[in-house]
């Protein structure tokens, strides 16, 4: 049974990576740090109505997920957040399961956003998003069995970023 635990957990463990953006605080503006468990996504289930199809939905969405973290930083300053800052990200995001299935760069201002998802036996078991403005540093991880279009969907809630990039795209006849 032990045995059992500790596998669950370490499986856990490679779909959460860490984010520690500590560093950046000091020359923080202000600053927006999401942490919604398993059990505080389950509870915030009971308040959504089924017939509600938005809410249905995401409560649909949220039964298979495990956590939602995001961590998102705004500066008074452009240029408080490094190149190096952004490496700490992608490189924990370059472990075997995970890639990145959107990159956006827009050199000018500073503009990056990146998603990446974690594939398992051919499901999504977790999704991470950087995204970077002159001004603002943004990660979010998402743990758990993920349906992109539905994610997509709640784009702009939880403290999520629009996600109309990850959609499965319509085939036409």
């Amino acid at each position: 049974m032990a045995a059992l635990a500790c596998g669950v957990c370490a499986t856990l463990w490679a779909q959460q990576f860490k984010f520690n953006l500590d560093h950046l605080a000091g020359k923080a503006a202000g600053s927006v740090d999401v942490s919604l468990n398993s059990d505080m996504l389950q509870f915030a289930g009971k308040f959504l109505n089924s017939g509600n199809p938005d809410e249905a939905k995401a409560k649909k969405l949220i039964g298979g997920l495990e956590g939602i973290y995001v961590k998102s930083i705004e500066f008074k300053d452009d240029g408080a957040w490094s190149q190096a800052d952004v490496d700490q990200v992608r490189n924990q995001l370059k472990a075997p399961g995970w890639s990145r299935i959107v990159g956006v760069k827009s050199n000018g201002d500073r503009e990056i956003v990146e998603i990446y998802v974690r594939n398992q036996s051919g499901k999504v078991t977790g999704v991470a998003i950087l995204a970077t403005e002159a001004r603002q540093f943004t990660v979010a991880n998402i743990v758990g069995s993920v349906d992109l279009d539905s994610l997509a969907d709640l784009g702009g809630q939880f403290g999520l970023p629009k996600l109309d990039a990850i959609k499965t795209p319509v085939k036409k006849k």
